[in-house]
């Protein structure tokens, strides 16, 4: 029996070189062992410098760190709009700085756009006329009118443009006149004079920028249709009325003036001449010999207009 039992455990037992389990505690955990460290192997050539610990300094990111100006860039940016360089000085306006900024700041490129590209303009000009022929013995001589002007300038000549300006307006001469119905009474009956110039004329032009106005002048040729109707009496049937078509010249001197996005006035001068050879009666219950003038010559016009740049 006791031989038997000792075999028994000599059977069950481990043997010597055999690994006790250990068991673990409620509670406890083993972490893994720290994974070995490998050092790369050292590279030829300069290393890259690497970003100091410790806080980012004001204006400064995380991921760009400090940013080293490149010697041949502009710090101060791009220059500004009104800013001209020298190499192209000669081929732009003149302008003082302030003028440039100026024109800069109010939507005014136009005063210093370079000579090589072209300007155009419209304008919606108020007429005043004033008859400086024989016209003032026929009517009173101050007139008023409405007129459109266009002018395209894409030629550069020196320091100014050229190009070729379009007129065409309608000025009226008005006079009331008094005439007795019944003669020997105080009854008087009142008709109206009138004289008209509806003018069309084409022909070049110039265009001077100088700081923040334009300088234009031009001289065009065209057409009248030129009309009057003069009252001689109380009678509408004995009235003087005259149509004609005659040829135009017209030549004048304006200032322009933008003030903002291209948008401004033009105020100026201009004298025209209606070549005409028709003679009236000066005096209109005048005899044959009577004194004779032209009604349809030269008149003198000053306006004012709104005029927009392109």
């Amino acid at each position: 029996m006791s031989a038997y039992f000792f075999s028994l455990v000599l059977v069950l037992a481990p043997p010597p070189d055999a690994v006790v389990p250990v068991e673990d505690s409620p509670g406890t955990h083993h972490e893994p062992p720290p994974p070995s460290i490998e050092f790369p192997p050292p590279t030829e050539g300069p290393r890259e410098p690497s970003e100091p610990a410790g806080t980012t300094p004001p204006g400064e990111t995380e991921t760009t760190g400090v940013v080293i100006p490149d010697p041949g860039s502009d710090p101060e940016g791009p220059p500004a709009a009104w800013t001209i360089d020298e190499r192209t000085l000669d081929s732009m306006p003149y302008a003082p700085t302030a003028a440039r900024k100026s024109a800069v700041r109010r939507g005014n490129d136009v005063l210093i756009r370079p000579f090589r590209k072209p300007t155009y303009s419209m304008a919606a000009a108020a007429r005043m006329g004033v008859l400086l022929g024989g016209g003032r013995d026929i009517i009173q001589p101050i007139a008023w009118g409405l007129a459109a002007q266009i002018r395209l300038h894409f030629v550069r000549v020196v320091k100014s443009r050229f190009g070729v300006e379009i007129h065409a307006g309608h000025t009226r001469w008005q006079q009331r006149d008094d005439f007795e119905v019944v003669v020997g009474e105080a009854t008087a009956l009142t008709r109206i004079s009138l004289l008209t110039h509806t003018d069309v004329s084409l022909g070049p032009s110039f265009e001077i920028p100088i700081g923040p106005v334009f300088l234009q002048f031009g001289v065009t040729g065209g057409f009248a249709v030129s009309t009057l109707v003069r009252a001689r009496s109380a009678d509408a049937s004995e009235d003087d009325q005259i149509s004609e078509f005659d040829g135009l010249l017209r030549g004048g001197l304006s200032l322009g003036i933008p003030i903002v996005n291209g948008q401004g006035l033009v105020v100026g001068v201009a004298a025209q001449q209606v070549f005409s050879n028709r003679e009236l009666l000066i005096d209109p219950n005048g005899t044959a010999d009577s004194p004779k003038t032209s009604p349809f010559s030269t008149w003198l016009e000053s306006f004012i207009a709104y005029q927009v740049w392109f």
